[in-house]
């Protein structure tokens, strides 16, 4: 069982980073152009991640389904509802699209701070960044489908090469270049940064699904019809999916509207940190596709207790790669900290904000990685609604209540917001475990 755990997780974790780079590159790269480059992220970056995380929701469903249809063999099935789902995927992202294309100067006065050039900034990313959600949500569905099916090499491969384009472009396109004979590319600022991500996610979105229809993916044909019965299980099963993430993120919004009362320099120190421990959380997500994979794989084989087991040892691996992880951050911080500082400048007041967290963001690792694995085990059993309960008591109600108790209430700032973070972190690890523990979810039937 653990090898089977590392053989799928090791690449879904790589996977996972490699997602996530595409946000850490545009973060590093603005951050070197400018700190209101970088403040400006703590409007766009929570804003397009909430968007895609409770849309996203409604593809939730597809891991389960296509796990279980593997174990169990049946490929006609798996291929149905992987059809299904990347039709979703891509209508869900055009709408999202367009109804923020035509919203953009109300989402960033509602999330913004008061200042007008930080606003600016931001309404220049997203003016760009929105081309890049149908791809986006394509190669993320693409991808849980490739997983769900044992196949989480190819994911990483695609993630690799886009990410490499989008290094590239990121850096051309930010601070401009000057290509000789080839002509002069002028500096776009946080409109180059968006560009790159969309250039990235379209090369991602184009290769994964190419790898869908290969004999070596699941051979998917795009001319069959849509299939009914696939669409109606997977809205069954994502609709808790949606809520669930509806609520995380509305919790996540107002805890960024906290931040964003502690001025520019919590904001650009909080999205330091935020970047950095990204790192952890993308890889217990991996973990948690390996999870959810042998959990569904289980149980469409009828092994109950080897899906216990699976989603257990998942969890316990996780937890000590997070807590090494997190030790490293802190370790390594003088150095990493630098790279979110603009060029020539001392890194000064950011860094010394961010190291009186950085030892509240260690402590949180293992409780992250614990909730963030059980909750895709769960999810792989087709249990929606417990990560549900713990995003409502522990997202909604702990973190906000708590970031604004002692971030804005008390005055310990940035330290407040991130003690915070830590007890919902904790209060869903025990919720989550105590769940995963009693096994109901082994009884579900999809």
């Amino acid at each position: 069982m653990a090898r089977e755990l590392l053989r799928l997780a090791w690449p879904a974790v790589l996977t996972s980073l490699l997602q996530t780079l595409v946000f850490l590159v545009d973060r590093v790269v603005l951050a070197r152009y400018s700190q209101d480059a970088l403040a400006s992220m703590q409007v766009q970056g929570p804003l397009l991640w909430s968007l895609f995380g409770v849309f996203g929701g409604l593809l939730v469903g597809t891991v389960p389904l296509v796990a279980r249809a593997t174990g169990h063999g049946d490929q006609a099935r798996a291929r149905a509802v992987a059809r299904t789902s990347v039709l979703v995927a891509l209508a869900v992202a055009i709408a999202i699209a367009l109804g923020c294309g035509a919203t953009i100067e109300p989402l960033v006065r509602a999330l913004g701070p008061e200042a007008e050039d930080v606003r600016a900034l931001s309404r220049d990313y997203l003016e760009i960044a929105l081309f890049g959600f149908p791809p986006m949500f394509v190669a993320t569905t693409a991808a849980m489908i490739l997983a769900a099916s044992g196949n989480t090499r190819t994911p990483f491969f695609a993630g690799l090469v886009s990410n490499g384009v989008n290094v590239v472009l990121s850096v051309l396109l930010v601070f401009g270049a000057d290509l000789g004979s080839l002509g002069q590319i002028p500096s776009l600022g946080v409109g180059g940064a968006a560009t790159g991500s969309v250039v990235a996610f379209t090369l991602e979105a184009a290769l994964l699904v190419a790898a869908l229809g290969s004999r070596s993916g699941l051979g998917l044909r795009w001319r069959a019809p849509f299939d009914r019965s696939a669409g109606l299980a997977l809205l069954r099963i994502s609709a808790p999916a949606v809520l669930e993430r509806t609520i995380i993120h509305v919790g996540y919004l107002a805890y960024v509207w906290v931040i964003t009362q502690l001025g520019p320099l919590v904001m650009a120190t909080n999205q330091a940190l935020i970047t950095l421990e990204s790192v952890c959380f993308l890889a217990a997500d991996g973990f948690g596709v390996a999870a959810a994979t042998v959990v569904g794989q289980s149980l469409g084989r009828q092994e109950p207790a080897s899906a216990k087991r699976g989603g257990s040892l998942a969890a316990m691996i996780a937890s000590g790669a997070l807590t090494g992880l997190g030790l490293l951050l802190w370790a390594s911080s003088p150095w990493t900290l630098g790279a979110f500082t603009p060029a020539g400048a001392e890194p000064g007041p950011l860094a010394s904000e961010a190291g009186r967290v950085l030892p509240l963001l260690v402590v949180a690792q293992p409780f992250m990685a614990v909730s963030v694995v059980l909750a895709q085990a769960l999810r792989g059993a087709g249990d929606t609604r417990s990560p549900l309960l713990a995003a409502i008591v522990g997202g909604l109600v702990l973190r906000v209540a708590l970031a604004y108790a002692l971030g804005i209430g008390l005055g310990y700032g940035i330290v407040g917001i991130w003690w915070a973070s830590l007890v919902d972190w904790i209060f869903r690890a025990i919720l989550l475990g105590v769940i995963f523990a009693r096994g109901r979810w082994s009884e579900i039937r999809l």
